[in-house]
Order: structure tokens, then C-alpha cells, then sequence
């Protein structure tokens, strides 16, 4: 697993039911402000990324991220947030493994 600070800025949730099952379906999209460091220096990075249900009422601020890589539907292999801890504190917000889908 991956660790890194993340700025939730709103968590927009979605839903629907699906065209070709019938079956009622939910996404939890948190914008973001991603601040990790690599060889160059620390890199800013702004986009979205899918929250699991159990993270879904997550607050806007500043959280220390855990990320988990899980297979989507496509097939591809995508990042997954597993754990927010709010950034200075201790303590996981949800367990380590949580939302994630093999």
C-alpha cells in the first residue's frame, strides 16, 4: 500500500440504475488535491478519485490517503482509497482493505 496526502475539496456522489442489469448503482467521487514527492521534488496533482462506501461522507480537509490497487471493470488496474487518517493525527478513519474489489 501507498500512503500520501490528499485535500478532499467535495465528495460528489452519483447514482442510478444500470441500463443492462437493472441493478441500482452508486459512486462517491471526491476532488482532489494530491501532493506526493518523486525524484524531481513534490509534484501537485488535481483530479478525482472514486471513494468505497465506507469513506463516502468523508469531510472536506486534509487527510494522510492509503491507496490499494483493485481491477475495474474494463480490466485495467486503478488506485482505490482504502484508508483516510485526517493529516497530524492518528488513528484510521476506516480499516486497511476496506471498498476494495478484486
Amino acid at each position: 500500500m501507498n500512503t500520501q496526502k490528499l485535500t478532499i475539496l467535495e465528495v460528489a456522489h452519483r447514482s442510478g440504475i444500470a441500463k443492462k442489469t437493472g441493478n441500482p448503482w452508486s459512486i462517491h467521487e471526491a476532488q482532489c488535491i494530491l501532493e506526493q514527492e518523486d525524484s524531481e521534488g513534490k509534484k501537485i496533482v488535481v483530479g478525482t478519485i472514486n471513494l468505497p462506501d465506507v469513506l463516502k461522507d468523508s469531510a472536506p480537509g486534509d487527510y494522510l490517503a492509503q491507496f490499494s490497487f483493485f481491477k475495474s471493470m474494463e480490466g485495467k488496474l486503478e488506485p482505490r482509497v482504502v484508508s483516510l487518517v485526517p493529516f497530524g493525527m492518528s488513528g484510521p478513519k476506516a480499516k486497511a482493505g476496506a471498498g476494495v474489489m478484486a
